[in-house]
């Protein structure tokens, strides 16, 4: 990750008397975060989200046109989520300023079927109840009294805010935004406003990532259904996966839908993951006798970060498919081993999937092919069990 900028320089915001109002909100424009610590957070949160909504998600957007974080759900419903982060909350003059800027963008989005989400890392933001929105995700109908309040008051003191700025603004256009503005805070429905802090998130790397991690965890076991060992022994790589993955999306330019991050995308790592990590003994379904050199060469490739492209659902299923009409058609056979039995008559039928990976070597290329076939066939609980638990047509 890149070093941390300290805030303290970072002048992303503008404050009117003794309010606090984003100038670059009531442009209606949706900036990234001025920091990379921000940045890191926005990231991070909507891996936060991302999870806590599954499986009813279909896909997610990190800095989209429309939000920070824009999510899609299977009743094509909305979550809108204004990501907020301090690097030392301790050191913030008003905890509310931040939630103040998140409602004035949060504003402008359509509120009917979709939820408005305001995601920090600053755990006592309402002072009748610290920590009350840690590691969870809170509807304003399910706060409790003295927080409805304070929210109560906070919208209202945007508006009178920008009343004022109103009566002081000289230009007639930005008088026109600043009125468009007023009543879309004063319509503000909040009864589609969700609360949600991730905490604690701050500190190096190593510390920060905890709850994060806690939340994938809970996901692998909860949600997918995965033994507590295998889960753990995944995490930290899914974690990191996810994290660059995200990192890199969130880079590409909102355009037609060139940024959207799928359930698919997301979820075939966990398969690729889980796949045993001992070499195979393919060796009768090969049409050659392999050497411990190419052994070695196909050991490699198989190590590479680059080669799970080999284990997403696309291509999973198409393997999957072909192997159960297989099994159809060889009903009342008495087959030992039915994957190799599969992978020596079918196997070269996916060979194209891995001549595309750049491998010039034929021995090498019918290699590879056959190993992954092999891992794909014996793999198949597992590939049924996410797609299963994630909503994901296997």
């Amino acid at each position: 990750m890149n070093a941390l900028i300290d805030e303290t320089i970072v002048k992303s915001i503008k404050k009117y008397s003794d309010e606090y109002l984003n100038e670059d909100v009531c442009q209606f424009d949706n900036d990234a975060s001025a920091s990379s610590f921000g940045w890191n957070f926005q990231v991070n949160a909507g891996i936060f989200l991302f999870l806590k909504y599954m499986p009813e998600v279909t896909d997610i957007k990190i800095e989209s046109k429309a939000q920070d974080i824009e999510i899609t759900l299977i009743d094509e419903g909305k979550v809108f989520a204004q990501a907020k982060s301090s690097q030392d909350h301790t050191a913030i003059r008003d905890q509310k300023e931040k939630f103040k800027d998140a409602i004035i963008s949060l504003a402008r989005n359509p509120y009917e079927r979709n939820q408005l989400v305001y995601i920090s890392n600053i755990p006592n933001t309402f002072k009748t109840a610290s920590n009350f929105f840690d590691n969870s995700i809170i509807s304003y109908n399910d706060c409790l009294v003295g927080i409805k309040e304070e929210i109560d008051d906070t919208i209202c003191s945007i508006s009178k805010s920008i009343d004022k700025k109103i009566k002081d603004e000289k230009k007639s256009k930005k008088v026109e935004k600043l009125v468009q503005l007023k009543e879309k805070i004063e319509k503000f429905h909040k009864e589609n406003l969700y609360i949600s802090t991730i905490y604690p998130y701050y500190g190096n790397e190593q510390n920060r990532y905890i709850k994060i991690s806690d939340t994938v965890l809970s996901f692998l076991t909860d949600t997918v259904g995965l033994s507590r060992e295998d889960a753990i022994s995944i995490k930290q790589q899914l974690l990191q996966h996810w994290q660059l993955y995200f990192e890199h999306n969130s880079t590409i330019k909102d355009n037609n839908n060139c940024k959207k991050i799928t359930k698919e995308d997301l979820t075939w790592p966990i398969v690729a993951f889980l796949v045993d990590g001992n070499f195979p003994d393919i060796d009768t379904c090969l049409s050659f006798q392999p050497d411990l050199a190419i052994k070695k060469d196909v050991e490699r490739i198989m190590n590479d970060p680059k080669s799970f492209y080999h284990a997403r659902y696309e291509f999973t299923n198409r393997v999957l498919q072909r192997y159960a009409l297989f099994k159809k058609q060889s009903l009342g056979e008495m087959i030992k081993q039915p994957e190799l039995e599969f992978i020596r008559k079918y196997g070269r039928e996916f060979i194209d999937e891995f001549v595309m990976f750049g491998n010039e070597d034929e021995q090498l290329t019918e290699y590879l092919t056959k190993v992954f076939l092999y891992r794909i066939l014996v793999n198949n609980r597992y590939v049924q069990k996410v797609c299963k638990a994630v909503g994901v047509k296997a």
